[in-house]
Parts: structure tokens; C-alpha cells; sequence
């Protein structure tokens, strides 16, 4: 149930991201975002606690920064796919992808604030 509501509030979450920098934009239906917010919380609930877990000692020597490194990297990788995948969402350049992905790094860590695993 939790990984519903996760689900959800990422899709939120991603909206918000979209409507808020600028040089991303979709345009594809709402099935698609559903399914980028479903993407999103897999790799936030899977692939993220793994890489966090391989990079300890960095982000020990970076005091948390390398954290950052690793949400913006993997949200990148996501974009790429999903813009690869045709789900409707493009990005003008390397610059809007790295403020949407951070803006979504952001979202997504209150979210996993108040929705714990």
C-alpha cells in the first residue's frame, strides 16, 4: 500500500518538477506519467538503496554530497530512457535535466520523509 502511495505522490511530484523548470516538457497522456512516476519510485525503492549501499565510503568522504550525486545521476538515466521509451517527455538540454532532476531529488526526499518505507 505504502508503494501506492509513493507511486502517487512521485507522479505528483514529477508533474510539479515538469511545471516548474523550465526546458522540460510533456506531452504525452497521463498513462505515461504514471508509468515515468512508477519508474521513479522502483528505482527510489531499489536501485538507489543498492547504489547508496556500494558508495558508503564516498559518501562518507564527501559528508552526503555523493547522495546527491547518485539521485541526480539515476533520475538522469531515467530521463534519458524515458525519453528514448517516446512517453511524451523531452528536455531542451543538459542544464534543464540537472535542475529537474535536482528539483525531483528534492520532492522525492520530502516524500520519503513523511512516507517511510
Amino acid at each position: 500500500m505504502k508503494f501506492l502511495v509513493r507511486t502517487a505522490l512521485m507522479v505528483g511530484a514529477l508533474w510539479a518538477t515538469i511545471a516548474i523548470v523550465p526546458g522540460l516538457t510533456f506531452e504525452g497522456a497521463w498513462g505515461s506519467l504514471v508509468l515515468l512516476g512508477l519508474l521513479i519510485a522502483l528505482a527510489n525503492a531499489v536501485v538507489i538503496p543498492i547504489l547508496k549501499v556500494l558508495a558508503l565510503p564516498m559518501r562518507i568522504l564527501t559528508l552526503g554530497v555523493a547522495t546527491l550525486a547518485i539521485n541526480i545521476g539515476v533520475l538522469l538515466v531515467l530521463l534519458l530512457v524515458a525519453e528514448s521509451m517516446d512517453l511524451g517527455i523531452a528536455s531542451e538540454g543538459l542544464a534543464s535535466s540537472l535542475l529537474g532532476a535536482l528539483v525531483l531529488t528534492v520532492l522525492s526526499s520530502v516524500i520519503s520523509f513523511f512516507v517511510k518505507d
